[in-house]
């Protein structure tokens, strides 16, 4: 008798026939999906194919999905202009040097919003925040950096960009979202702030550090707005997507002028796009994990 019941006891899950073949709905999701993803890498399949084709063939074609004509000389001049090759390096300053500044900044003053309250802590978190929805707007901007006499200069790419208000906020959530016992317990073994700082809790915030940090990354890689702004005639502190809007301003003239055409406008153009995405495309993938994880982790208390 027992051992009938133990028999029928669920010991064992059962996958019935209908959990071992896909069903209407798993086509129908795979089929929006596939669609999606086309719609997603087309524009940038497009792009490509335009830059590595002959102007002949891309103005034969409406719509050209394979390359008819092999001409690689759009990519010769990409990477035969020195103003791009500059903008590169002034791009990569901002990435590295303006990554690590804003992280900086914004990782310390998140870390002492965390601690227990201090006097004029709820002041100061305020008026933090209140910078999220209002603005002093852009003359009072450009009259504050031209007091600071940054106009004309690389910092005022990297200076006014310090806190981001919120990257802050998730990296002052994920601070105290970590147990109070363990600063408790370092400052038992006579540890002060700065080593409870650098020693326990930035090593549990490396994924929020690693998010935060290709935020700030992107933002860098693809600005433009104040060099635009404040340093228009510095061509040679323009970052790499300053450089990339001139060129496809003059490209885009060009196209309504064909006597004064020197190369494919189009191909051109496509090209330069590729030289400045692809790097950033190359480096997100590794990152990319970082994005979810850091974000829940740094919105579990608030």
């Amino acid at each position: 008798m027992k051992r009938q019941q133990i028999d029928r006891l669920p010991l064992r899950p059962r996958g019935s026939s209908r959990d071992r073949k896909i069903q209407g709905l798993d086509i129908i999701i795979c089929v929006i999906l596939v669609v999606y993803a086309a719609l997603i890498v087309f524009p940038f399949w497009s792009a490509f194919v335009v830059s590595i084709s002959s102007e002949s063939s891309y103005l034969r074609s409406d719509l050209l999905l394979w390359p008819t004509e092999l001409d690689l000389s759009s990519y010769h001049k990409v990477f035969t202009d020195n103003q791009l090759w500059s903008g590169f390096g002034i791009t990569m300053i901002l990435l590295i040097g303006g990554t690590f500044y804003q992280l900086f900044f914004t990782v310390i003053t998140g870390y002492a919003l965390s601690r227990n309250k201090w006097t004029g802590k709820n002041f100061v978190m305020n008026m933090i925040i209140v910078t999220m929805f209002f603005g002093g707007g852009l003359l009072p901007y450009y009259h504050l950096i031209r007091v600071l006499g940054m106009m004309d200069t690389i910092w005022v790419m990297i200076i006014p960009g310090a806190i981001d208000t919120f990257n802050m906020l998730l990296m002052r959530n994920y601070f105290a979202s970590l147990p109070a016992e363990m600063e408790e317990s370092a400052k038992i073994d006579g540890a002060n702030d700065i080593i409870i700082f650098v020693k326990i809790f930035l090593p549990l915030s490396l994924p929020m550090l690693a998010t935060i940090g290709l935020f700030f990354a992107v933002g860098n890689w693809n600005s433009w707005y104040n060099a635009m702004i404040f340093i228009p005639n510095r061509r040679d502190i323009w970052p790499l997507q300053m450089v990339l809007k001139t060129m496809i301003a003059k490209a885009s003239s060009n196209i309504e002028r064909p006597d004064v055409q020197e190369s494919f406008s189009q191909g051109l153009t496509m090209a330069s796009i590729f030289f400045t995405i692809v790097p950033m495309m190359c480096f997100y993938p590794f990152l990319q994990r970082f994005f979810v994880k850091g974000i829940v982790v740094g919105a579990i208390k608030g």
